[in-house]
């Protein structure tokens, strides 16, 4: 009697954690922007195409349900569970290399018949994937356990519980569509998609928000989303998996915090502190954990992170070469990209000031030859390997925001500042306490030299 209760007591406890981030992440997104013209031109342009978040939340939380009911790990050792996780993420790999073989076939223009010829690659992979399916919960159970098991010693816990619980599902994600002014750098909206947009899909949307509104739009593709449970985007890097899935709960605990319930207030600081935070959190709590359930694994793929290192200030990079230089080694795709995104703030603050004078098509002008910039760079950068489809105002505004790398955030201060905050606090929970509350640059900065002068 006492196991039903308290099992009864845990699926409520989920439950209402549940409908509380929903509700808020609701009342949020209704409070900034107000709904107007603007937005009623870009849900047009987005149509039939936008994520059921409602429909998702719900699959989801039947399935933590069952988990909690079921709970298959708790008669499993740590060993055993590690192995698990281990296990699925093989399935996962297996399963991607069989469906790449099948894509070859299709796309073989001397294989005649390529249904007959993968048969039984088909067959393979359909299995794969049904035995994935089928222990996915399982291990998404464990992930949480032991992510919640390393939260708790870290200080993150309540009575022996972590608040909120720790909850993620690994599952196809949703696209976002980023819309931006174009005259400066700002992310207005972050609209899902439905997942699995294909690209003429993605441009089509793009082009009748550029056409329809003025502003500058990018469909992105991302690996987490703080829904509750929070979304993780299938992978074959169980460090990733970790990282981002501790990345994703810090939004849930950030939610009750000032950072994270004025995430959508009219500052372009704040989301980029509060992503910065995350990033940082995620990336030390997730590499925690597979020091602590999986170090074999870490030894073999990353021997460097065996051993923690003391987290850096990152020092400002050169200048990137000309796009004429004639040393290709010294490209650095980072580089370029901070450096673009700092000559477009330049072009488009004296387009501001044009328009500030009513010089509407001289500043027209002005954003026209950085969105040219944009463009000769993206293609400079592609020219080295990589596939930017798009660079623009919009690209800056979601990548920037993630300000703890050097790049799309240019020369942001709130990166390296974040990086600081986090040296100069003994602790991790340290860390969060202090940056929950900070709403600006200047306020981070202020804090990073007040903790700076005490070491």
């Amino acid at each position: 009697m006492k196991q039903v209760i308290q099992l009864l007591k845990r699926i409520g406890f989920v439950l209402i954690n549940a409908v509380f981030f929903f509700g808020l992440a609701v009342v949020i997104g209704q409070e900034y922007p107000p709904p107007g013209d603007f937005d009623v031109r870009v849900s047009r342009a987005v149509g039939n195409q936008q994520f059921d978040f409602v429909e998702w939340t719900g699959e989801a939380l039947t399935e933590k349900v069952a988990q909690i009911a079921v709970p298959v790990q708790n008669y499993l050792t740590d060993e055993q569970r590690s192995q698990f996780v281990l296990d699925y993420m093989q399935l996962t790999r297996d399963w991607y290399r069989l469906e790449d073989q099948v894509r070859k076939i299709y796309s073989d223009a001397s294989i005649g018949d390529p249904a007959t010829a993968s048969i039984e690659l088909r067959a393979k992979r359909d299995a794969a994937r049904a035995t994935i399916e089928q222990r996915r919960p399982t291990a998404e159970a464990i992930i949480q356990q032991q992510i919640s098991s390393v939260l708790i010693d870290e200080g993150f816990g309540v009575g022996g519980e972590v608040v909120p619980p720790v909850a993620v599902r690994i599952t196809p994600l949703p696209y976002v569509l980023i819309v931006s002014p174009r005259d400066k750098i700002q992310r207005l909206i972050g609209e899902g998609l439905q997942a699995g947009l294909n690209v003429d899909q993605a441009e089509a949307i793009e082009s009748t928000v550029l056409s329809t509104t003025t502003h500058s739009a990018l469909v992105v593709p991302i690996g987490g989303l703080a829904d509750y449970p929070a979304m993780i985007l299938e992978t074959t890097q169980l460090l990733w998996l970790l990282q981002t899935s501790s990345h994703e709960w810090s939004h849930h605990w950030l939610y009750l915090r000032p950072l994270g319930y004025s995430y959508l207030a009219e500052s372009r600081d704040i989301p980029t502190i509060n992503e910065t935070v995350a990033s940082v959190f995620g990336d030390e709590v997730g590499l925690k954990v597979m020091r602590r359930y999986y170090l074999d694994s870490l030894k073999r793929d990353f021997p460097e992170l065996v051993e923690p290192q003391p987290l850096k200030i990152p020092e400002p990079e050169p200048a990137a070469p000309p796009p004429t230089s004639a040393a290709p080694n010294q490209f650095s795709v980072s580089r370029t990209l901070r450096d673009t995104r700092v000559q477009v703030d330049g072009i488009l603050a004296e387009a501001r000031a044009l328009e500030q004078h009513g010089q509407m098509a001289e500043a027209e002008a002005k954003i026209v030859e950085a969105e040219k910039y944009m463009e000769q760079q993206r293609q400079f950068i592609n020219s080295h390997g990589y596939s930017i489809r798009k660079l623009n105002q919009a690209y800056f505004a979601f990548y920037g925001s993630y300000a703890d790398q050097p790049g799309a955030a240019g020369n942001d201060p709130i990166g390296p500042n974040v990086i600081a905050l986090r040296v100069y606090s003994p602790t991790l929970r340290d860390f969060m306490d202090r940056a929950s509350s900070l709403l600006s640059v200047d306020r981070l900065k202020q804090v990073v030299e007040e903790l700076k002068a005490k070491q």
